[in-house]
């Protein structure tokens, strides 16, 4: 297993998952706006690091390169609606049902693994699934039928993120070359909609907005570039169950926000849990039949 892949993956979940408190500090704000403002302030700091580590000729040539644009195109959009759909539902009170969305993310990644990737699992981790599948199902249909509606966000943000994460691997291009090509597609929609639509709004902002702003850069810029080193080296399945990270801590910030666990919610994140469980007691089992020290494949190795 490549530990410092997973290390880095693990430290950029744990970024993301504390994310709500800062969107939280910005909720004064339009979530249009705040996410154009994401978007132009990533690209400076991720083309600021390329710059830093003269890199700029493989991020200019990926423009270039049809076989990796042909994946990085819609990844950028993937990405720019994971985004778009997080901020709102932070900003509009829901950031609990963010959580519960990235710990359904990886029943998606699990089944683009299966269909797509075709890499084998065990029987714990079918059951594992199983029991996540239980808990998500039970939180839909207690929706449906209780209150009326579907849990849109959450579904919305299980779906992005895995597809995000499957095209990210498909295109097989450096962790900051990728990110900063992304966002850099995503910087004219940006920049439009804040010329012409938010103007005033740039005029209006306060030092400390723009502080705030400029951090959003930051945050945003340095776990997707984390990221994007394991999701080209780590098995799919295992990157699948490190999104747990994020929305457990999304979870915390919930509470801290005055959020509170309904009935349904609590239901299905104890399904979750106990897939989580006998998930990580299969990897550490498997880990320690291999003698602690081999590397689990992932597909583009064993190819």
């Amino acid at each position: 297993m490549d530990k410092k892949s997973v290390l880095q993956v693990a430290l950029g979940h744990v970024m993301w998952g504390i994310l709500p408190l800062y969107w939280a500090m910005l909720a004064h704000m339009d979530p249009m706006f705040n996410l154009a403002c994401r978007i132009c302030w990533a690209v400076a700091v991720t083309v600021g690091v390329l710059a830093a580590t003269k890199k700029l000729p493989p991020y200019k040539a990926v423009f270039v390169d049809k076989q990796k644009m042909k994946y990085l195109i819609p990844a950028a959009v993937f990405l720019l609606l994971d985004w778009g759909v997080f901020i709102y539902a932070v900003q509009s009170g829901h950031v609990l049902d963010t959580s519960l969305g990235y710990y359904m993310g990886p029943f998606v990644v699990f089944a683009i693994d299966m269909l797509v990737f075709k890499e084998k699992h065990g029987k714990h981790t079918l059951i594992a699934m199983l029991l996540v599948l239980i808990g998500v199902a039970f939180f839909v249909v207690y929706n449906v039928i209780q209150y009326g509606r579907f849990p849109m966000l959450s579904i919305l943000l299980s779906c992005l993120f895995a597809i995000y994460a499957m095209l990210k691997k498909f295109a097989q291009v450096d962790s900051v070359v990728g990110i900063a090509a992304e966002t850099t597609m995503m910087l004219p929609l940006a920049l439009v909609f804040l010329i012409v639509f938010r103007g005033a709004d740039v005029a209006a902002l306060t030092f400390g907005d723009h502080l705030l702003l400029i951090g959003a850069g930051v945050v945003t810029a340095v776990p997707m570039m984390l990221y994007s080193v394991g999701v080209i080296r780590l098995p799919f399945a295992m990157l699948g169950f490190m999104q747990y990270i994020s929305p457990t801590l999304s979870l915390l910030c919930g509470l801290l926000l005055g959020e509170t666990v309904t009935p349904d919610k609590l239901v299905a994140l104890l399904f979750i849990w106990a897939g989580i469980g006998l998930y990580m007691y299969a990897a550490i089992k498997e880990e320690n039949r291999a003698g602690g020290g081999g590397r689990i494949r992932n597909n583009s190795e064993q190819a």
